[in-house]
């Protein structure tokens, strides 16, 4: 049971706020790192679930101001650790000039600059937008609030499966030397069978292949900058992966 529920309380206390850290053991082992990044789309549907229930209780609200709830408690359940993470890349983006060595030392500056505002604030508005959308017209809705924080998690599991972590600190390296590639992909691939049950196969298929190009984008972005990834890499790549899928289903309303 342990080799089960350590992970889980690991990928738990860092992507969420969820107060599950004190339930560790005193020896945190490396290969339970690793093994927290399968559980990493577990946590994404744990996210949907208080989604779906936050969005049960704002049912009666305007759809604008349902919309703006629904996303401060999505926000404020990963206590914005993506949005940091994109905040970061851009900064590091933008002020790095293309030195490997700047982006990282950039990267680790809590300062934001205007771009890394600017971005996040687009990120939010866009996300908005579409829950505003979706909660309006959208029979989907309870189906996509738990796949699609899901599919976001589950392309950052195959971001640090298949890419080399780039710092020499932090959790994310006894991540990087543990992490098990096979149960990542076979969760992976639940993930994908799981949301094809959940939504519209047609929808479910663009979301599916809209995240892998993001991932595979993404990657090579930061393949070429620093020659793999950071923790802010992922946490950006989740953002993005939501905002776009969100984005693709309030598009794809007359499939559903």
């Amino acid at each position: 049971m342990k080799r089960i529920v350590t992970p889980l309380i690991l990928a738990l206390s860092l992507l969420t706020i969820v107060p599950v850290a004190r339930r560790l053991p005193t020896r945190i082992r490396p290969v339970d790192q690793g093994r927290s990044v399968v559980c990493y789309p577990l946590v994404g549907l744990l996210i949907g679930v208080l989604l779906v229930l936050a969005e049960a209780v704002l049912r009666g609200a305007a759809p604008l101001l349902g919309a703006a709830l629904l996303l401060a408690v999505w926000v404020g359940v990963t206590g914005a650790l993506h949005l940091d993470g994109l905040a970061d890349c851009v900064d590091a983006g933008c002020a790095g000039h293309g030195d490997a060595s700047r982006i990282l030392s950039v990267m680790k500056d809590p300062g934001a600059g205007p771009m890394a505002v600017a971005t996040v604030a687009i990120v939010l508005l866009i996300k908005f937008a579409a829950l505003a959308t979706l909660l309006q017209h959208s029979g989907a809705i309870v189906g996509l609030l738990l796949s699609v924080p899901m599919v976001a998690r589950a392309a950052a599991a195959a971001l640090l499966a298949t890419t080399a972590y780039r710092r020499d600190e932090g959790i994310a390296r006894d991540q990087a030397a543990t992490r098990p590639r096979g149960a990542i992909a076979l969760v992976i691939a639940a993930v994908v069978v799981a949301g094809g049950v959940a939504l519209p196969l047609r929808l479910w298929t663009l979301m599916v292949l809209l995240a892998g190009v993001i991932v595979w984008s993404w990657r090579r972005i930061w393949h070429v900058r620093i020659g793999g990834y950071t923790g802010d890499v992922a946490g950006a790549l989740i953002e993005l992966v939501e905002a776009a899928t969100l984005v693709a289903a309030a598009w794809g309303l007359p499939w559903q």
